[in-house]
């Protein structure tokens, strides 16, 4: 037994046991899984010296200030109500099971769809690149986990994803689109395939590759949502070898999954949010300093700071933020300056903020 000391770090845990999760041969049991390395994406590079810092260099990511990484194992249960799901994954919140001997936030834990544990992993990266914010502007991350798991499991999780796949869009989290792994042969549409993170090969910005990839995407979606509708069979199937992959053994079946605080609610609509607009600016120019663009600017990944206040004074504003971002898979680190970073979120986020005070949404596929 761990004695309860005071508020846990986010680097305490090194497994996590979850029930709830999975059943083998029909019986629920409970999966053990390991903290796991996570792995960035491909920066991007400024198209004109006049855009980018100096030097041209990537900001480079602060000290941590976590202690020694821990070696505790939380035993967490899976809640069954699904609270959102989308291109990755599923987020579900989590019952704590340790008898109250830590002290942690109320969490969530997001379960990466069949074949997306690598765009988990690079969701992971990102939380961990911005560890100054978490709490700040970004949820906190309590780590990324995997486990291998027997072939005969059910994940309820990936049941859940495969009854998705009649619908035409996913409501919550992003709908279907490819990722990196979605192809079986042709690679070329890639643009965020990983590199090593000591030997990363900038890419070059250009609207002409931005319009080629979007147009890639809508039709690999499209493959995507028909191989979907073929109502793949709910027993578990080998994930396809990448040797780039966090789990990248074919005769393998791998689990991943990425704990994080639970946030509140979505912003309302159709009513007055000046109130909300300068908080909302402030938190994407907390993570422009660390040279993070979103990419994935959507009114679905800006929920409410916790209902209890355990949110940390921003260092770069003075106060607490009343709202947090989520959803960093599409997210790109870069070397563009800061300004520009704020500038290109801002003007989004204006589309954003003005259609839902109209009362719509506006998606970046609109």
């Amino acid at each position: 037994m761990h004695r309860k000391t005071g508020a846990q770090p986010s680097n305490a845990f090194s497994s996590l046991i979850i029930g709830g999760l999975i059943k083998i041969n029909g019986v629920q049991v409970p999966l053990t899984l390991s903290k796991t390395i996570s792995k960035p994406g491909k920066p991007l590079l400024a198209s004109a010296e006049c855009f980018a810092n100096p030097g041209g260099l990537l900001p480079v990511r602060p000290p941590s200030k976590l202690p020694p990484p821990g070696n505790l194992c939380l035993h967490v249960s899976l809640e069954p109500e699904r609270l959102g799901y989308g291109r990755v994954g599923s987020v579900y919140p989590l019952r704590i099971d340790d008898n109250n001997q830590y002290t942690l936030p109320s969490l969530v834990i997001k379960v990466a769809a069949r074949r997306r544990s690598d765009d988990l992993a690079r969701e992971a990266w990102f939380y961990e690149e911005m560890e100054d914010i978490q709490g700040v502007a970004i949820a906190r991350c309590y780590g990324f986990f995997t486990a291998e798991i027997e072939q005969n499991s059910e994940v309820l999780d990936w049941a859940e994803s495969d009854a998705d796949c009649d619908e035409e869009e996913v409501d919550v989290r992003g709908e279907a689109s490819p990722s990196e792994d979605d192809g079986d042969t042709d690679d070329t549409w890639n643009l965020y395939a990983w590199t090593d993170s000591d030997d990363l090969v900038m890419e070059e910005f250009s609207w002409e590759a931005v319009f080629k990839r979007n147009d890639e995407r809508r039709k690999l979606r499209e493959k995507l949502r028909q191989e979907r509708r073929d109502k793949r069979a709910r027993i578990i199937k080998p994930t396809r070898a990448d040797p780039a992959s966090v789990c990248n053994r074919s005769d393998k079946t791998f689990l991943s999954v990425l704990v994080l605080e639970r946030l509140g609610d979505v912003m309302p609509i159709g009513v007055p949010l000046d109130a909300f607009k300068p908080d909302v600016r402030e938190i994407y120019s907390d993570m422009g300093r660390f040279g993070i663009e979103h990419i994935d600017i959507r009114w679905r990944n800006i929920l409410a700071a916790p209902a209890i206040d355990q949110s940390i004074v921003c260092p770069y504003h003075g106060h607490k933020h009343q709202w947090r971002v989520v959803d960093f898979d599409l997210s790109r680190k870069s070397n563009h300056l800061h300004s520009g970073i704020e500038t290109a979120a801002n003007g989004w986020l204006q589309t954003i903020l003005d259609g839902l005070e109209e009362g719509y949404v506006v998606e970046p596929w609109d």
